[in-house]
């Protein structure tokens, strides 16, 4: 089974604040899934260019889930990074994953299952593996020098967002 159909919720940051800012509420929506026994695991993969902010978002978010800001930091070397703070965090980067197939070799799948949020930067390098799961994708566009449309695409069945939110938004197919 895929999971093609999302929940759009579209937001425009004019400054990295504004970025942490998304990452506060995306990271305290989460929270509040985990905590009500919901979910045992979910998934967040950031797609898109160097330097459109997606450290910065999974700085913020992790700060929502009770992590200390100064753990954080891009795996960009280690693959995976761990965070422990009101529930697990595993900030996985793949920018180094040139073929999909290394993820399912490594066992990167069993990650996606374990309890609390996996967040995956460059995400796009896992194929079509993503797509077998509930998730949440956030979409980075870079429109200027610190301006960026970061759009939030909900997977979940049914969707964590529009619950965490209160938002009604047209489902849409990626």
């Amino acid at each position: 089974m895929t999971y093609e159909t999302c929940i759009e919720v579209p937001f425009l940051s004019r400054c990295p604040q504004s970025t942490e800012g998304i990452g506060i509420l995306l990271g305290s929506c989460l929270l509040e899934t985990l905590a009500q026994g919901n979910r045992d695991s979910l998934v967040v993969g950031l797609i898109g260019p160097l330097g459109a902010g997606k450290t910065v978002l999974t700085c913020a978010l992790s700060l929502a889930l009770g992590v200390d800001r100064a753990s954080v930091a891009s795996p960009t070397f280690v693959l995976e990074r761990n965070y422990l703070g009101k529930e697990p965090v595993r900030h996985c980067d793949l920018y180094r994953i040139e073929d999909p197939r290394q993820l399912v070799e490594m066992g990167f799948e069993e990650e996606l299952d374990k309890r609390g949020v996996t967040v995956i930067e460059w995400a796009e390098r896992s194929g079509r593996l993503l797509e077998m799961y509930e998730r949440i994708e956030v979409h980075f566009e870079v429109l200027g020098e610190e301006v960026r449309r970061i759009v939030l695409c909900d997977f979940y069945q049914p969707s964590i967002i529009a619950r965490c939110f209160g938002v009604e938004t047209g489902a849409s197919s990626h």
